[in-house]
């Protein structure tokens, strides 16, 4: 098969998106399926968190795997083993009926457990095809940034109408068909002769001493932590229990979640606008202010139009930090060692996201979701605005720090 020189970024870019927006589509019917199942604030939030546990192992085996095999082959048979792992969730409930939590845990881990590699893996390719197609990175990565972001808007919409009028197994469906897809997308655009592998694989923790160790990233990964303690929770149970149980209204949280994925676009299709006009610390810092200061907000709505309107607004800045940190990795991070600094990356920013899930679910069902919502927004606000003052963002390659 012959390809041109910008098909087979368009076919990663394009795969990537379709991934990503069964993703957010899945996102949004989990926390309803266990508040529908259980009623419980806290299954719904360790449900959420096991879904984030496979983002933390891909540090260990996807990021290894990639820089073994190649990303090409990881990205593949991550999609293909998404989407057998993802389709056995409705099919348990179709075929069983009542299906166990315990057994409904396992599977939302098996559904998650695969993709997180297959993220990282395209991740990897995207700067040799960058190259390759004559573009500029930043470009990419803010149109990138932009897709993902619109698949943000998307996804809960889409997820929302699903949940609505044909019920909320239809959701993982449409996850699972977007792995099959992204699949042959990927296969038929992007030359497998674009993979690199590397012949010798280091210890297990290389990744994560390469982000402490290098100044560029290490702020990266440090308000990651802060960001997936407050973020997660607040889009993963939080929105779902202000809208299933406070408004009574399911629309609410597709209405809300795609306003902030379409906030984050704009940011994040603005981000090359913006660095020629400010600094990248004042990007990155002061998308985490404004997000924060938008997710106490909603501790004190009253209204439906409040929620959407302070969620919208914190998407807005937030939305640049997505291209924003794929540039400053791609630049400083050298080819041999991608696949590994860029899963131990992704694994870093979810690690406190778990914490978050469970720490929000205990407080929201003893005490209350407002609660929660203060005790985890409080903590973004305030690193943020220190980590403005002390560690500001470099985007230039790495020559020794």
């Amino acid at each position: 098969m012959k390809y041109g020189k910008v098909i087979p970024l368009a076919g990663l870019v394009s795969a990537d998106s379709l991934s990503l927006l069964g993703n957010q589509v899945a996102a949004v019917a989990l926390p309803v399926l266990i508040l529908q199942y259980t009623g419980s604030a806290l299954a719904s939030g360790i449900a959420v968190a096991v879904a984030t546990l496979p983002v933390i192992l891909a540090a260990f085996i996807g990021g290894r795997a990639i820089d073994r095999i190649g990303a090409w082959n990881v990205s593949l048979m991550s999609d293909g083993l998404s989407f057998v792992s993802v389709l056995a969730l409705p099919l348990c409930f179709y075929y069983l009926g009542d299906v166990s939590l315990t057994l409904v845990m396992l599977l939302v881990f098996l559904g998650t457990l695969f993709d997180p590699s297959g993220v990282s893996a395209r991740q990897t390719m995207v700067a040799g095809l960058t190259l390759r197609a004559n573009k500029s990175l930043t470009s990419v990565n803010s149109l990138r940034g932009g897709l993902e972001n619109a698949a943000d808007f998307g996804g809960p919409l889409l997820a929302a109408l699903l949940i609505s009028y044909l019920g909320v197994m239809t959701a993982f469906y449409v996850n699972a068909t977007s792995f099959l897809i992204c699949a042959v997308v990927f296969v038929m655009t992007v030359p497998r002769t674009m993979d690199k592998v590397s012949p010798v694989i280091a210890a297990d923790f290389s990744g994560f001493r390469y982000i402490l160790r290098d100044t560029g990233l290490r702020p990266l990964a440090i308000f990651g932590l802060f960001t997936s303690f407050a973020l997660l929770p607040f889009l993963g149970l939080f929105l779902p229990m202000l809208a299933m149980q406070k408004f009574d209204n399911i629309a609410l949280l597709g209405i809300s979640v795609s306003m902030f994925g379409l906030a984050a676009t704009a940011g994040a299709v603005s981000f090359d606008w913006l660095q020629r006009r400010l600094s990248l610390t004042s990007i990155y810092y002061g998308g985490l202010v404004v997000m924060g200061c938008a997710i106490l907000s909603c501790a004190y709505a009253v209204a439906e139009w409040q929620v959407v309107m302070v969620v919208t607004l914190g998407g807005l800045l937030l939305g640049a930090g997505n291209p924003l940190e794929q540039t400053v990795m791609q630049r400083r991070t050298p080819p041999e060692i991608a696949g590994r600094v860029f899963t131990a990356m992704t694994a870093v920013r979810y690690l406190a996201g778990p914490v978050g899930l469970v720490f929000g679910g205990v407080v929201s069902e003893f005490e209350s979701v407002e609660l929660a919502i203060l005790t985890t927004g409080c903590p973004l606000v305030i690193a943020a605005i220190i980590g403005w003052w002390w560690l500001p963002l470099s985007v230039e390659p790495r020559t020794g720090d």
